[in-house]
């Protein structure tokens, strides 16, 4: 029992020493430590770290109140420059107002950026049906700038398609993603 005790205190001992020897004689964690060469293009060449670019969704993309009237199903769609909707095949529109989505981009001023929309994504209803909201896009050029401010507001808008006999409130969640050029 007392050999025991003493190579624990003896260990404890060597553990302590090493805590406390000069920073230089320390190994560092390379994972942790703060990186000494180029953090991105934008750091090198200003001296200064790029702010990261955020989205946040102001308004969202809303089709109104709409019902089937036969089981070929339509498309309603949205557009992102005047929000006016448009609907094909047999759906009848229930009144409402129907909105395109809008979002703002927030990050360094006056840079390029892209933003990136998913092609398909499948919406479900409580009641198990679903309906795919796909052909999105944004009214954005090709080439969109961030102001001096470092803000951009886009709009987006895309087609929800109804097949069969679907029903209810549709939902899900768009993935916008953004890069700097």
């Amino acid at each position: 029992m007392k050999m025991v005790v003493k190579s624990l205190l003896i260990v404890a001992i060597l553990v302590a020493s090493l805590a406390f020897q000069p920073a230089e004689l320390q190994a560092q964690c390379r994972l942790c430590a703060a990186s000494t060469q180029s953090d991105s293009l934008s750091k090198a060449v200003s001296g200064k770290p790029e702010i990261p670019l955020q989205i946040e969704i102001t308004a969202n993309l809303d089709f109104s109140r709409m019902a089937l009237l036969s089981s070929s199903g339509g498309v309603v769609s949205i557009d992102p420059m005047s929000g006016n909707k448009q609907i094909r095949g047999s759906i009848a529109n229930l009144g409402g107002m129907a909105l395109h989505g809008e979002g703002r981009l927030t990050g360094e001023p006056g840079r390029s950026v892209r933003i990136y929309l998913p092609e398909r994504i499948q919406l479900s209803a409580p009641n198990g049906s679903t309906a795919e909201l796909e052909r999105l896009e944004t009214n954005l050029p090709t080439l969109a700038r961030l102001d001096p401010s470092g803000r951009l507001i886009f709009a987006f808008g895309g087609q929800l398609r109804i097949r069969g006999d679907a029903s209810g409130s549709f939902r899900g969640r768009i993935a916008i993603t953004a890069d700097y050029e």
